[in-house]
């Protein structure tokens, strides 16, 4: 007997839909995602720390006057106060890239509601749709193998776009055959040296290839943030008892499994190992991570999960 992956539920709408009524995306209007080193090479409106520039709104430090400098930037009053000429600087603000990549290999399907796809779909719509309140510039990119087959839009850059950021995610389906995350990371991201990239994944894969996948951000320059999408049927097997074999819906591979309960327990360990080395691999090297289980509501993910990836209300 073959294993199924009971991802989907029928007839039901699916989490990426729902995050496009408008009751939710009014709710985003009062989010922002908070973006720490990474920044763009345009003007904007999002405060970069540690970045300064000479014009702003926020003003960040005093610096001692060069020969040469604008006078406009000399604090005059500063000058009358102590004898002493000092230029302003202010917080940098720059409109930020956030490229935020969707694994649609074949481990996240089938497609349909409640699957993995349509969970990570609608964690990329919620914060393509945070960010664009926010004045970034979207890209969005699908990432099922590599170079070859790269598919991609935006940049978007306003709350206007959000009709392509829900046609896009929509059109994601689980591809045939095995993925190749660093690859697919390495096309993406020759298309911008700069700025955020979210990766949305399962990484049920080797540990060692999301830590490369994970160096190319870093080499890049960019900001980088992990989330793991996993199935109910991902965390507890209890499905895959009466089977002694199972597919791989990538490789097409057929596995013989042992039905009993020391294989369950041996699953689980591998899976908390596999998560611990996910973490890892992103958060040393500075990335925050998030976690989503495939049918959860979006008052969950908003509630628990992306706040850890920086994700924040505003007055």
């Amino acid at each position: 007997m073959a294993a199924l992956n009971r991802g989907t539920t029928p007839g039901a709408t699916s989490l990426l839909d729902r995050v496009f009524e408008p009751g939710v995306l009014s709710s985003l209007d009062r989010m922002r995602l908070r973006i720490s080193r990474a920044s763009g090479d345009r003007p904007g409106h999002t405060r970069v720390r540690g970045r300064t520039d000479p014009s702003g709104s926020e003003l960040d430090r005093w610096v001692p006057y060069v020969h040469g400098e604008d006078l406009r930037r000399v604090d005059w009053h500063v000058y009358a106060r102590l004898g002493e000429l000092l230029v302003r600087r202010f917080v940098a603000e720059r409109e930020v890239p956030v490229w935020i990549l969707i694994d649609s290999s074949g481990s996240m399907g089938p497609a349909g509601a409640g699957s993995k796809l349509d969970t990570a779909a609608a964690v990329a719509g919620l914060l393509g749709a945070i960010c664009l309140a926010g004045g970034e510039r979207v890209y969005l990119g699908g990432i099922p193998h590599g170079a070859r087959d790269f598919s991609h839009c935006g940049p978007l850059r306003s709350r206007t776009a959000l009709g392509t950021l829900h046609a896009f995610l929509g059109s994601l389906t689980p591809a045939a055959g095995e993925g190749d995350l660093v690859a697919a990371v390495e096309a993406a991201l020759r298309l911008t040296s700069r700025g955020l990239v979210v990766l949305v994944s399962d990484f049920l894969i080797d540990p060692g290839l999301v830590a490369r996948a994970a160096d190319v951000i870093v080499r890049r320059g960019c900001e980088g943030r992990l989330v793991t999408v996993l199935s109910r049927e991902d965390l507890d097997p209890a499905w895959l008892r009466g089977c002694d074999r199972i597919v791989d819906r990538e490789s097409g591979r057929v596995r013989r499994i042992a039905p009993s309960v020391d294989t369950w327990q041996r699953y689980r360990d591998a899976l908390d190992h596999q998560l611990a080395q996910v973490r890892e691999a992103a958060t040393s090297r500075g990335m925050a991570t998030a976690f989503a289980l495939s049918g959860s509501g979006i008052e969950t993910l908003l509630r628990d999960e992306l706040p850890k990836l920086g994700l924040a209300l505003v007055r």
